[in-house]
């Protein structure tokens, strides 16, 4: 699990555990060396696209990590309320500014995004 994406689970109080950085930065520089991150252990390739249908704010994270492994992905938000759906919108927005990627809406809850 990348650094990033644990500090972001602290803040949002999903992880209990204390960070150690230098152990997590460590244990970052061997995951790259083991043959590119391991980054599809869901088997997905960079030109899958995924549509995922998020209940609630914890689903952002899982958002976020496919994106992480190349793939695009469309999120239809009509099953959360709307503020949830913001938040959501924002989060994976931060990740996609961070990963260099991009975004496309495709209706009012319907969006996808990918990382170039």
């Amino acid at each position: 699990m990348t650094v990033l994406k644990r500090l972001f689970k602290k803040f949002l109080g999903f992880e209990d555990t204390e960070l150690d950085l230098n152990e997590e930065y460590a244990e970052e520089l061997d995951i790259h060396s083991q043959n590119n991150l391991n980054q599809f252990e869901q088997n997905v390739s960079k030109q899958d696209e995924v549509m995922l249908y998020p209940k609630s704010f914890s689903d952002a994270c899982v958002i976020v990590e496919h994106l992480e492994t190349g793939s695009i992905v469309t999120i239809d938000m009509s099953e959360v309320d709307i503020d949830t759906s913001k938040r959501i919108t924002d989060f994976v927005l931060g990740a996609i500014y961070a990963l260099n990627g991009d975004v496309e809406k495709i209706s009012r809850k319907v969006f996808r995004f990918w990382i170039n």
